[in-house]
């Protein structure tokens, strides 16, 4: 088999995409009272359609289909999900909660009649828990088999603090003060946006990785491509910032479509292109502003806009994760094909451009379409 055909299958196993990526979850604190909501795909909470990367998502219609067996069923599987996954604890000692599923408690659920049928079967899962008297903090773990992230937010208004947890971590999301007799949300950790932003290179981000491919394919040496990949990241940076603090705003369709293009094009430019030129750092650093823009469309829920105090923390550590996760790319596809010559490594260029640009194609076609040709881009 040709060595590009292995960029292929390189590229195409790290960029399968999960069912979903997110999950967000509300949380109160009142007294002793710990109340938290979690806004679940009802279809996620089955087992056989979790984490199914060729299943198609279900949609409102089919959640009004299952009937009260199905509704009964489901309420019990995503109760055993989140006992997996989510832990509350106080100072060391597990904090037990239990469920409901206010929709699921009226004989009519809402759903039946509200919202259109091709939306997704959203559903508000409600946790309750009791505080313990001398409680110091709250803690919360989370470890998911699929690798999405919960987004936890604390508070409400400008006191609100969201903090986006990847599975296996676990966070203090709100502390008591000794003479206070309420919880005060916990500030998140410069370390938790690194690593976010990592993961939305790797597994999740299947453009940027696409698009730092390409870079790697035209000239696979180090020094050349850290200089793109650190102007990729500083032009992302200030778009992402800017539309972060609402100073600029873009619909998110021709953004997206945008950076598909930026892939298309480094795909094919790759193929008449032999050397890199002083062009292609201003070239990246366009490329980078759109991609910024594509993060912030992304993102737009977990950073804290309404604060602009708090967002230098959060986009620095977000950044510093894109980056790593881009460095971190590069280091596989050096690993598989950097020890190769010039003659060797050429049908690698050649074949592997060739699949980035057709890629960068497909998801232009898929965006502005609104349809899924390929599952995994």
């Amino acid at each position: 088999m040709r060595q590009w055909l292995w960029l292929f299958l390189l590229t195409s196993g790290i960029l399968r995409a999960h069912q979903i990526a997110e999950m967000s979850m509300s949380l109160e604190l009142s007294g002793d009272k710990v109340t938290a909501v979690i806004e679940a795909d009802a279809a996620y909470m089955l087992p056989e359609l979790r984490g199914d990367e060729d299943e198609e998502p279900k949609d409102l219609a089919w959640l009004r289909e299952q009937g009260p067996d199905g509704w009964a069923r489901i309420g019990r599987e995503t109760e055993a999900y989140l006992k997996d996954c989510l832990r509350f604890e106080t100072d060391g000692r597990v904090l037990p909660w239990t469920l409901r599923i206010p929709d699921f408690e009226q004989q009519a659920p809402p759903f039946l009649g509200e919202g259109e049928p091709e939306e997704l079967p959203m559903l508000d899962v409600v946790l309750e828990a009791t505080l313990p008297a001398q409680a110091g903090r709250l803690d919360v773990a989370w470890k998911e088999p699929f690798g999405v992230v919960l987004i936890a937010t604390t508070g409400s208004g400008e006191a609100a603090e969201t903090t986006p947890l990847v599975s296996g971590e676990r966070a203090t999301l709100a502390k008591r003060e000794a003479a206070a007799p309420s919880m005060q949300p916990a500030v998140p950790s410069t370390g938790r946006w690194v690593g976010l932003g990592f993961i939305h290179i790797l597994p999740e981000g299947v453009d940027h990785i696409l698009f730092v491919l390409g870079l790697f394919l035209l000239v696979p040496k180090w020094k050349p491509l850290l200089q793109q990949t650190v102007v990729f990241t500083l032009a992302h940076s200030l778009s992402l910032a800017a539309a972060s603090l609402g100073w600029v705003s873009f619909p998110a369709t021709p953004v997206e479509v945008m950076i598909a293009a930026s892939i298309a094009w480094v795909g094919l430019e790759n193929l008449w292109q032999k050397e890199l030129g002083k062009w292609r750092l201003g070239l990246v650093g366009a490329f980078g502003l759109i991609h910024g823009l594509g993060f912030a469309g992304v993102l737009a829920e977990l950073l804290p806009a309404d604060q602009p105090e708090k967002l230098p923390a959060a986009l620095f550590g977000f950044n510093v994760g894109v980056e790593l996760g881009q460095i971190a790319v590069l280091a596989i596809a050096f690993a598989c094909f950097g020890w190769l010559d010039e003659k060797r490594f050429l049908p690698v260029k050649r074949g592997g451009s060739v699949l980035i640009a057709l890629a960068g194609l497909i998801l232009i076609v898929e965006r502005i379409g609104g349809i899924e040709l390929v599952p995994f881009l």
